[in-house]
C-alpha cells in the first residue's frame, strides 16, 4: 500500500507504516530538526509545508496518514481549538485529501478532540469553542462526504506492547469498515479481554529500560485544592504515563534510586534559584551533581524514546544541540507499534476488498 504522510514528525508513524508493509511516496514535515532525524534514520522526507499541494503532484497514493498538530486540542496546551488557525492542521489535511484522492485515510490525534468543552453543560457551544463539536461537524462529517465508511476508536499504545499509557483517537476512512486491532497486552491480573482472548502482560517501564532504580511519575490532580497539582506514584511495574513533549517543571517521570524511596514521598525538586528541575536536565554536569545529591534524575532523551517504542539506536538530531528539541520530537511522536497495528488493519480490509 502506497502512503503519503502529513505532519510526519520524527518518523514514528513512518517506522510503523514500513513495518506494516507500506511503501512511502512522500513524508512531509515543516520542522528542520525532525527532518534531520528522519534523514539520519534513512527515512526520506520533504522539509516543507503540507499546504503546498505541488508535493503530491502525480503521486498515486492508496493511503494518506495525518498526525495533524494536536496542540489546539490537547489538555496540556492552551486549547484554542478551531481558533488556533496557525496550528490547526485539519483544514490543510482536507485540502490534501481532496487533491490526492486516496482510497484510505488514517488520522491520529489526542483524545481531547472527543470531549465536550466545560462550557457545554447547558448546551454545546459549537465547533468554534467545543472540541467534540469540531470533531463531529468539521472532521467526521466532511470525511463521511468523501468516503463510504468512517470510523474512530480511542486506542492505548500500552495495549499493543508499548511501555507507555498513551491514549490516542484514531480515525480511519475508506471504502469499507475495518476490523479494529485487538489488544495484545493488558494488566498482569487480567488474563483475557472481554471476548475471552488471552492477553500478554503489559510491558513495564522497568522491563523496557532495564534499570535497577525505580521510576516515579504521575499526573495532574487539580480537584484536590489543598494538595499540589501534581501527584506521584511508582510507575516501575506498569507502563509509563504519557511522555510529554516538554520536559520541564515537576511533571516527571523521575528515575529514583531505591534508597530515596525509604524517605518521605517525592516532592517538587527545585534549584536554589527557583527554576524547575527541567532547567537543569539539559546540563549533563549539573544533572549528575543533582542526581548524586538527591538520588533522582529525569529520564534521558533515549530513555523517553525507548518508552515511545523507538529503537535504541534511533539517531535523534538537532541543529540547535539542545535537549528541548529532542524531547519535543520524542514527545510529539507516534509510537511505531500503534501506527503499525492500525495500518495492518487497513491493509487487511483492503486485501479483502480487492
Amino acid at each position: 500500500m502506497r502512503v503519503i504522510e502529513l505532519f510526519a514528525g520524527a518518523g514514528g508513524a513512518a517506522l510503523g507504516l514500513e513495518a506494516a508493509g507500506c511503501e512511502s511516496l512522500a513524508r512531509v514535515e515543516i520542522e528542520p530538526d525532525p527532518c534531520e532525524t528522519m534523514r539520519a534514520a534513512g527515512l526520506e522526507c520533504i522539509e516543507g509545508d503540507v499546504r503546498d499541494l505541488s508535493y503530491y503532484e502525480g503521486l498515486q497514493a492508496d493511503l494518506v496518514w495525518s498526525s495533524f498538530p494536536c496542540q489546539p486540542w490537547s489538555t496540556a496546551g492552551d486549547k484554542k481549538g478551531a481558533k488556533d488557525e496557525n496550528r490547526n492542521g485539519w483544514p490543510w489535511t482536507l485540502d490534501a485529501i481532496d487533491f490526492i484522492e486516496p482510497k484510505w485515510f488514517i488520522a491520529e490525534n489526542v483524545t481531547g478532540l472527543t470531549s465536550h468543552s466545560g462550557g457545554c453543560s447547558s448546551g454545546c457551544l459549537g465547533p468554534e469553542d467545543c472540541a467534540r463539536a469540531y470533531f463531529d461537524l468539521e472532521i467526521i462529517a466532511p470525511l463521511q462526504r468523501r468516503f463510504a465508511w468512517v470510523g474512530w476508536r480511542i486506542l492505548n499504545a500500552s495495549s499493543f506492547g508499548v511501555p507507555q499509557n498513551r491514549r490516542r483517537v484514531i480515525i480511519v476512512a475508506g471504502p469499507g469498515a475495518i476490523t479494529w486491532p485487538d489488544p495484545t497486552h493488558g494488566k498482569p491480573t487480567k488474563q483475557a479481554d472481554l471476548f475471552g482472548r488471552r492477553l500478554l502482560s503489559w510491558v513495564t517501564v522497568g522491563e523496557a529500560l532495564g534499570i535497577d532504580s525505580r521510576v516515579i511519575g504521575g499526573g495532574r490532580n487539580d480537584s484536590v485544592p489543598h494538595r499540589s497539582p501534581r501527584t506521584f506514584r511508582d510507575l516501575t511495574d506498569e507502563p509509563c504515563t504519557t511522555i510529554p513533549a516538554v520536559q520541564i517543571g515537576n511533571a516527571g517521570p523521575w528515575l529514583v534510586h531505591p534508597s530515596v524511596l525509604e524517605k518521605p514521598a517525592p516532592t517538587v525538586c527545585a534549584m536554589p534559584n527557583g527554576k524547575g528541575c527541567g532547567q537543569w536536565s539539559a546540563d549533563q554536569g549539573l544533572r549528575e551533581k543533582m542526581e548524586k545529591a538527591t538520588g533522582k534524575r529525569r529520564l534521558t532523551v533515549q530513555e523517553c524514546a525507548k518508552l515511545q517504542d523507538f529503537p535504541d539506536d534511533y539517531p535523534w538530531q538537532t541543529e540547535t544541540q539542545t535537549k528541548t528539541s529532542l524531547f519535543c520530537q520524542v514527545g510529539n511522536a507516534v509510537p511505531p507499534k500503534l501506527a503499525e497495528v492500525v495500518a495492518r488493519a487497513v491493509i487487511e480490509e483492503d486485501q479483502r476488498d480487492a
